[in-house]
């Protein structure tokens, strides 16, 4: 016979475990205050929010007035008592957060508790004029919806597409990028100009009308470009030659191409030949372009195919070109003018960076200069290079880190002469023994101030086009809310207020002035928040990525806007055909955003096509963060 528990030991635990309820019941009331409070402080901001997105502010508000407390504990008790931990609150935080503290309080009432009867009675009334679940959701679909435009018919995450060049993403590839899946096409400012961008356009519409598919422009502005300087070096230079026998016979003609200058290289290394619209439409089929090169030697190109874009000439003798060079143009053996032939995309000057080195980062246009060394390697006269935006660097100070091209080659400020502009720099890492630096390559300071508007004078003229032909813009390197006031006065002034605006979130201060800037841009709606994860790596770390990611989405989700997971997408297979597993991994995990943004490549519509698969099942799986368990084929001991 077992022997009852002693009553004394049973009515201590149940003591203890009615007061360890009106703690939690008391925390949970705290924890309301404290949202009314910040939501009270903030009132005029949130009144100041278009009307259909108050209530998405005003959540945005609560949510961060929770996440100012440690929450750990107490979502540690609610869970062992069986209440929601407000793990999932994010699209809902007072209600969620007036739901738990009901049913605690409900379980003190039912134990005689007066105090918890009245606080039962007042959340009762209070849950019923707050923002519920079924209204958030809706929200957020409606607001996704707004910027990235018809749910898709087989999936609710969208797929973005960036275009290559427009001699590329022609009809025909539009209509191959739609078949696969895509949804919204993003062309980026900062290659080619306002023709190409409106040839794109035209491509697209033309692939719409072919396959009765929906697909949203997003255009992405420039923004400020803070990249290294010009390298003093030789000048650009191109040579062919060619193929001789043993005997110095020519057996074969060498093959040199001459591209439109408009047109982008189609990634093959430099350097280029390249000549101006107007010249390029003068040159024919069989004529010969005479010229003497850089050496002072008669040479001659004949001239054998002509494409859109570029023209494939045959030589058999061996030339060099310096910068550019004057061609006769001859038809028929007779002259017919001439052309001015043009040499680029040689590989640039490079200045050799090791670990320990110093480096004078400066605001004068100068042209950068390797360091002198001694026979150690041992730098006697530091290495210069300047800063394209001189402005970037005005609160520039001593311990401030400079990360150059991507994070490679990570840098610390020693030194700030700044009457002269010069920052002595001290080489704490690089990717590899020797690093080579380069003209052009991104600089990033992550922890200065820097107070450039996002919006240049050229993302300014840009506008004009944005106007008349995209659904969204992309405001890159966003980091005040003075960035996205700019935007939507400039939007006003070409007539276009309620296009979608796109947040790039690529910087730290970005990221830190996020709830900021969410609340400005609801001001304004449609907003989205594109995650930039590749320079956003590089200014808070990679190793704090996948935390400041999660953040940005949690943030995204409270104000109901939708995010765009963004960078290296399935790279590998949209460049080779064939993906990695980090990267399969990788493009299962943006099931918890909105939108997936891949980069071109020429496996590209492969990539969509395996992406659209991996969001179909894997949204079977979640919602946002959420775990859905639908049935599992291999959840059984039972013979199949």
């Amino acid at each position: 016979m077992i022997a009852p528990r002693p009553v004394r030991l049973v009515s201590a635990r149940t003591a203890e475990a009615q007061a360890s309820l009106e703690a939690i019941a008391r925390e949970l009331v705290d924890l309301e205050h404290s949202l009314l409070a910040l939501e009270d402080e903030m009132r005029q901001a949130i009144e100041g929010v278009a009307s259909a997105s108050r209530e998405s502010a005003k959540n945005l508000v609560h949510y961060v007035a929770l996440r100012q407390h440690d929450l750990r504990d107490l979502q540690r008790q609610l869970a062992q008592r069986g209440l929601s931990s407000l793990g999932r609150a994010e699209s809902c935080v007072l209600g969620s957060l007036l739901e738990v503290s009901e049913r605690a309080h409900e379980s003190l009432a039912l134990r005689g508790n007066d105090e918890a009867r009245r606080q039962l009675s007042r959340l009762e009334q209070k849950r019923g004029s707050v923002m519920s679940w079924e209204a958030a959701k809706n929200y957020l679909h409606q607001h996704t919806h707004d910027v990235l435009g018809p749910r898709p018919d087989d999936r609710h995450i969208y797929i973005m597409v960036t275009a290559p060049s427009a001699g590329e993403a022609d009809r025909a590839w539009m209509v191959k990028l739609l078949r696969a899946g895509m949804n919204v096409l993003r062309i980026n400012c900062a290659h080619e100009g306002v023709r190409e961008w409106r040839q794109m356009v035209r491509a697209l519409n033309e692939a719409k009308r072919e396959t009765g598919k929906e697909c949203r422009v997003l255009v992405d502005l420039a923004g400020p470009k803070i990249r290294t300087g010009p390298i003093a070096s030789a000048r650009p230079i191109a040579t062919w030659k060619p193929t001789r026998d043993d005997l110095g016979k020519v057996t074969a003609p060498a093959r040199v191409v001459i591209r439109r200058t408009a047109a982008s290289p189609a990634g093959d290394a430099g350097p280029f030949l390249f000549l101006r619209g107007e010249a390029f439409a003068e040159v024919c089929k069989g004529d010969e372009l005479r010229f003497r090169d850089a050496r002072g030697k008669r040479r001659s190109l004949s001239i054998h195919e002509i494409g859109r874009d570029e023209i494939i000439a045959f030589a058999s003798e061996r030339a060099y070109v310096l910068d550019e060079m004057r061609a006769h143009l001859h038809r028929a053996g007779k002259r017919r003018g001439h052309v001015t032939i043009e040499v680029g995309g040689a590989m640039s000057p490079a200045i050799d960076v090791r670990m320990g080195d110093t480096l004078v980062l400066t605001r004068r246009a100068v042209r950068g200069r390797p360091p002198r060394r001694d026979r150690d390697g041992r730098v006697e006269k530091p290495g210069v290079i300047a800063c394209t935006l001189a402005a970037a660097l005005e609160h520039l100070e001593p311990g401030h880190r400079v990360l150059f091209d991507d994070g490679s080659i990570h840098a610390l400020v020693e030194h700030a002469s700044k009457k002269r502009g010069d920052y002595l720099l001290r080489v704490v890492r690089t990717r590899r023994d020797a690093a080579r630096l380069r003209s052009e390559k991104g600089i990033n300071l992550p922890d200065t101030l820097t107070t450039v508007p996002s919006l240049t004078e050229d993302d300014v003229r840009a506008l004009a086009f944005v106007a008349k032909n995209a659904d969204a813009v992309g405001l890159s390197f966003v980091r005040a809310p003075d960035d996205v006031r700019m935007l939507h006065e400039e939007l006003a002034r070409l007539g276009r207020p309620a296009i979608g605006v796109v947040l790039k979130i690529e910087t730290r201060a970005g990221f830190e002035n996020l709830p900021r800037l969410l609340l400005e841009g609801l001001r304004r709606p449609p907003l989205a928040v594109m995650i930039a994860r590749g320079d956003l790596a590089v200014e808070v770390g990679f190793e704090r990525l996948a935390e400041v990611q999660e953040e940005i989405l949690w943030l995204c989700e409270a104000s109901h806007v939708p995010a765009i997971w963004a960078t290296q997408v399935l790279d590998t297979l949209a460049r080779t055909g064939v993906p990695s597993r980090a990267e399969v991994t990788d493009a299962a995990a943006s099931v918890a955003a909105e939108c997936v943004m891949l980069n071109k490549g020429p496996f590209v519509d492969e990539a969509v096509a395996v992406l659209a698969d991996i969001l179909r099942r894997m949204e079977k799986h979640h919602y946002k963060k959420r775990s859905l368990f639908r049935k599992l084929r291999v959840s059984t001991f039972v013979d199949q």
